[in-house]
């Protein structure tokens, strides 16, 4: 089985993600998707982040923003465009590869016609988000909770733009939606651990 995983800035989603690897044995993907699309384009990590942190309502805005690259066969498209492609490729092979777990980067909809993928969303209230992102990024309240909302909504952009019929924090958009902030990190884990476990022992 696949676990995908979308998250609220600050919920803990990337390291619930790293946490569920290592209990499972299996891959986790996170920032290995933007290192990825770095190393193939040849950009800088930064760079790329950067780009994907951006507002992604419109592909005129990202025309407008960076560079073009080129995309063989002489077709020149903006770097932004052609990072998501290069990370959806990724997805689909690392896919093929066996169970695995994928953070952001619209990994359920790129996966959306296997039968084998379970899609999570992890949020939390907004109390235990700012002392997150205070104590992670060394930011006053006032930073933390522009930087939550800011990327909140880049994230809900890019998901909704490039995840077709499926809206970002939706729960018609998942199989199941997990409060970190009243569970914890490691509640949250356990009960991914415990319906991985079930389903994949049930296939057996």
């Amino acid at each position: 089985m696949i676990i995908t995983i979308g998250r609220q800035f600050c919920s803990g989603g990337s390291e619930i993600g790293r946490k569920l690897s290592e209990r499972l044995g299996i891959p986790y993907y996170d920032k290995n998707l933007y290192e990825f699309a770095a190393k193939n384009r040849g950009f800088s990590t930064k760079y790329v982040k950067e780009i994907e942190e951006t507002p992604t309502g419109s592909f005129l805005y990202s025309m407008a923003m960076f560079p073009y690259v080129d995309f063989g066969a002489d077709n020149m498209i903006p770097s932004g465009i052609a990072i998501a492609a290069d990370q959806t490729s990724y997805i689909l092979e690392k896919a093929k590869e066996g169970p695995c777990i994928f953070v952001g980067r619209c990994a359920d909809s790129v996966l959306s016609e296997r039968k084998d993928v379970f899609n999570v969303f992890i949020y939390a209230d907004s109390q235990s988000r700012l002392k997150r992102a205070m104590e992670r990024y060394g930011l006053s309240e006032k930073e933390a909770m522009k930087s939550i909302q800011q990327t909140d909504k880049y994230r809900a952009s890019y998901y909704n733009m490039n995840s077709s019929n499926k809206k970002w924090g939706m729960k018609e958009s998942y199989h199941i939606m997990l409060d970190s902030g009243a569970l914890g990190i490691d509640g949250v884990v356990d009960i991914l651990e415990k319906i991985y476990r079930d389903k994949t022992e049930k296939k057996v």
